[in-house]
């Protein structure tokens, strides 16, 4: 065992993380006992989202959850939220590195949803759509509201870019269809401890089948070119990660773009930061993932996302994840304790 290996990891999760019966991973928002640590903790909870404050109306004595479901491919639970305040700042998008596109379906609550773009009034029976690789301020009365986090790449294999509607609020009641996909999606909720991960991981097919079949009939058609040419990036850069000579130089010669265009779309941390942490989300995919094979080889991992060597990818993962590799197993998806804020959501949504 190395040095590193042997350290202790604290438990300072704001949720509960259990796995059902039938072998689903279920994560809840724990209300502490203390009324003056519901406020900290619920901030915690969605740190890994949203930066959260709390407005001066907000009554944290109603009843505040939220739980979810891991179905292999997205997530997707309810949540019953107080009067708050969300923010997701570019540097929160740089530093965190996720791709994927949140949709919220009120039931009850409104909202006003500010963009770089547009200010949008949310009412209860309406949809957002939330680009998370978008900067995006919300003001939000409490709120009652179903939640599904796709991976932008699997909407995209369905035709659907949605970095159009980021913000956008879409009626889901009046529209035939989006009745349907909310309905669809409250049931899968209503179902969640009931499935195996086999129907779990159909049932997230069929999500996302619908949700962008929904959404390609709402969108302006494809994205912008700026957010095209961020997208070309992206899936160069992920289908390079085992190259370790993959560089803003490689890059910007097989895309034919200029090192400047390059450095801008990727400020203020920069492209050689945002590879770094491709590397290490994909090399926690391979940690977490639990198809039935022999768990990874640290060494393995660390050469498969692009490593030179075994001590510095240990290191950087360490540094990235607040804990060491080998203990990001399966457990991972079952609440192992973690130091930060939002672990276990967080490592959920690092491992799609």
């Amino acid at each position: 065992m190395s040095p590193d290996d042997s350290d202790a990891v604290e438990d300072a999760a704001s949720g509960r993380t259990t796995i059902s019966a039938t072998g689903v991973a279920i994560h809840r928002f724990e209300r502490p006992q203390d009324p003056n640590a519901i406020g900290p903790a619920w901030q915690n909870h969605l740190a890994p989202i949203f930066e959260v404050s709390f407005r001066p109306e907000t009554d944290l004595t109603i009843p505040i959850s939220m739980h979810g479901y891991h179905l292999g491919e997205l997530l997707i639970g309810d949540v019953t939220a107080p009067a708050h305040i969300l923010v997701r700042t570019p540097e929160m998008i740089t530093r965190q590195g996720i791709d994927h596109i949140l949709l919220q379906f009120y039931r009850k609550g409104r909202s006003e949803v500010q963009t770089d773009r547009r200010v949008n009034p949310v009412t209860d029976v309406q949809c957002i759509v939330f680009d998370l690789a978008q900067p995006v301020r919300i003001v939000a009365d409490a709120v009652d509201a179903t939640n599904v986090l796709i991976p932008r790449a699997l909407l995209e294999d369905q035709g659907c870019y949605p970095a159009a509607l980021h913000g956008r609020a879409i009626d889901h009641d009046q529209d035939p269809f989006g009745r349907l996909v909310h309905n669809f999606l409250a049931n899968v909720v209503a179902c969640g401890e009931l499935l195996d991960p086999r129907e779990a991981l159909s049932a997230s097919t069929a999500i996302v089948q619908l949700c962008a079949s929904w959404l390609r009939g709402q969108a302006d058609g494809r994205p912008e070119a700026s957010q095209d040419i961020r997208i070309r990036i992206r899936r160069f850069i992920e289908a390079e990660l085992s190259n370790p000579k993959l560089t803003p130089a490689l890059i910007a010669t097989e895309l034919g773009l200029s090192r400047s265009t390059l450095y801008r779309l990727f400020a203020p941390n920069g492209i050689v930061a945002y590879i770094r942490d491709r590397r290490l989300m994909a090399a926690m995919r391979m940690l977490v993932r639990d198809d039935g094979s022999r768990p990874a080889r640290i060494a393995q991992v660390a050469y498969a996302v692009g490593f030179a060597d075994e001590r510095t990818f240990r290191r950087a993962f360490k540094h990235r994840f607040g804990f060491v590799p080998s203990v990001a197993g399966p457990l991972r998806l079952g609440g192992e304790p973690d130091r930060m804020p939002g672990a276990v959501l967080r490592s959920w949504i690092e491992s799609l």
